[in-house]
């Protein structure tokens, strides 16, 4: 090609505008920004209804919750009501008992929260079933049943109603990595095909399984009210580690979700879990006590009505639960 030809090639050559860079870095900026803000939107829109599927999976049964809005009151002030229920259902059994009944009195001013575990065998007066163990209410009448004859036992109102699966609940403590409990025993629990170390270690779900259920070892024999007793601290032991075992949060969440229904909505949650979280909550804990005892052939925990009022009480009034022999 020869220089003339160059020449002409070139003669019309103009370089950009620089105004023109100015456009398309501009309109590089635009992109960047609205494909940023839809990732954000999606986000956002997948953790809503990630949250929502959660919500869904601890629905109650569309009749139960009915029945349930019944009951339950509406929480005034600072405090809120929770009744949980433990349920075991084993392969031997046809269906689910009550095993653990355990009512929850939280402050959201004071950041104080009242456990009060009522044993299962505890002789109370059912509504429309007269006088008869606490679990039982459960077997006669599910939830609804369960709600009135605690509301009308401690002759306090319930807001909120949480039942627990115990046959999810090792998968709850394993995806929070283990929890760390102190056995008084050591023993083998052939159903759940595990052994229980005695001390202070590191415990599997299963493991954990075996310690909240034990009738038969360690203090107190393994008596019903020895047993509730180490739910309690089990259950402290688990709230105190799992604030930051949980790595997998989402992972964790749907776990927790698997083995929990309950009456109260994902914002309600998120409201208490804002109130508490990252705070000093000041923790009662307390066993309804009473006495061993046979009615008709029939073993019952007879309840020290007199402890009772005291326990309800403190509650009541936000204050240390007395020291009681149980």
């Amino acid at each position: 090609m020869t220089a003339g030809s160059l020449d002409e090639e070139f003669r019309d050559f103009k370089p950009p505008a620089r105004h023109s860079r100015k456009r398309r870095r501009s309109r590089k900026i635009k992109i960047a920004v609205i494909a940023s803000t839809v990732a954000i939107l999606l986000g956002i829109a997948g953790g809503f209804f990630w949250l929502r599927a959660l919500e869904g999976k601890m629905q109650l049964d569309p009749k139960v919750a009915e029945e349930i809005e019944k009951i339950v009151a509406k929480p005034k002030g600072d405090q809120i009501n929770i009744l949980l229920v433990g349920t075991d259902k084993r392969l031997a059994r046809k269906s689910e008992r009550a095993d653990s009944i355990v009512f929850i009195r939280a402050d959201k001013k004071r950041k104080t929260v009242h456990l009060l575990s009522i044993p299962r065998d505890t002789r109370v007066n059912i509504p429309g079933r007269g006088l008869d163990k606490i679990n039982h209410a459960w077997a006669f009448g599910g939830a609804p049943l369960m709600l009135k004859t605690v509301k009308n036992y401690l002759d306090m109102d319930v807001n909120y109603f949480f039942k627990v699966d115990f046959a999810q609940f090792e998968k709850a403590v394993d995806a929070m990595g283990g929890v760390d409990f102190d056995s008084s025993a050591a023993w083998y629990d052939g159903e759940l095909g595990v052994q229980v170390r005695e001390g202070y270690r590191h415990r599997s779900g299963k493991e954990a399984m075996a310690l909240v259920r034990n009738r038969r070892y360690g203090k107190g024999g393994g008596s019903d009210l020895a047993r509730v007793s180490l739910q309690q601290e089990f259950l402290k032991a688990m709230m105190a580690q799992s604030i930051n075992s949980y790595a997998d949060v989402p992972g964790a969440a749907s776990v927790v979700a698997s083995y929990v229904s309950t009456n109260m909505g994902l914002t309600q949650m998120m409201v208490v879990g804002r109130v508490f979280a990252g705070q000093e909550i000041a923790m009662e804990t307390a066993v309804l006590p009473g006495k061993s005892g046979m009615i008709s052939g029939v073993s019952y925990i007879i309840p020290d009505l007199q402890a009772k009022e005291a326990l309800v009480k403190a509650m009541e009034r936000n204050q240390p639960f007395p020291k009681l022999d149980i």
